[in-house]
């Protein structure tokens, strides 16, 4: 899929939108792309202020919202994609935050759960030591709130950190 992205894209986040049958990518120099299966039929959308894109990570997928992991300060960005708009950004310093400014936030995924107010949570994963945060986002009810509720903190594998991805498969409740 690399033949079709710009020049110098460092593929760091992607997540396939099941809805529209295509995969989105960001780059950490604050890009973030759509393609189809095939790698054709590229979009790239540059995320103004944000040049350390590391996660990407879809709430809804009956939504134009995409969710972008920022590491430095770490957050995640609420972006509509047909608008090409950042709607609102949720501060996650803190609760999640690294010593060294490139070890921060480096994993985003939602994990769907009808039964919560948001339908799930925000799993962010720190680089730095490993751990995975969990986080409720204002999602589903509100469209302007920015708060973040810590929900709690895990260590999927004891005394390994550079956790660098994240992925919840809906079809077989698998955190990855």
């Amino acid at each position: 899929i690399g033949d079709f992205l710009p020049g110098g894209y460092e593929p760091s986040g992607a997540v396939w939108h099941p809805r529209l049958n295509k995969l989105f990518v960001v780059h950490d120099g604050g890009t973030m792309s759509s393609m189809d299966a095939d790698g054709t039929n590229v979009t790239n959308w540059t995320i103004t202020g944000t040049p350390d894109l590391e996660g990407i990570t879809i709430g809804d997928p009956r939504t134009d919202f995409i969710y972008l992991g920022v590491e430095n300060p770490d957050g995640v960005i609420e972006y509509n994609f047909i608008t090409s708009t950042v709607i609102r950004t949720f501060d996650l310093t803190g609760t999640m935050a690294s010593s060294d400014p490139n070890s921060g936030l480096e994993a985003l995924t939602f994990v769907p759960d009808a039964a919560d107010t948001e339908g799930g949570l925000f799993y962010a994963g720190l680089q730095e030591n490993g751990d995975i945060y969990r986080f409720r986002l204002p999602i589903l009810t509100s469209a302007v709130s920015t708060t973040v509720v810590h929900v709690s903190t895990f260590d999927p594998v004891s005394g390994r950190n550079d956790l660098a991805g994240l992925d919840y498969d809906r079809s077989t409740g698998i955190l990855y």
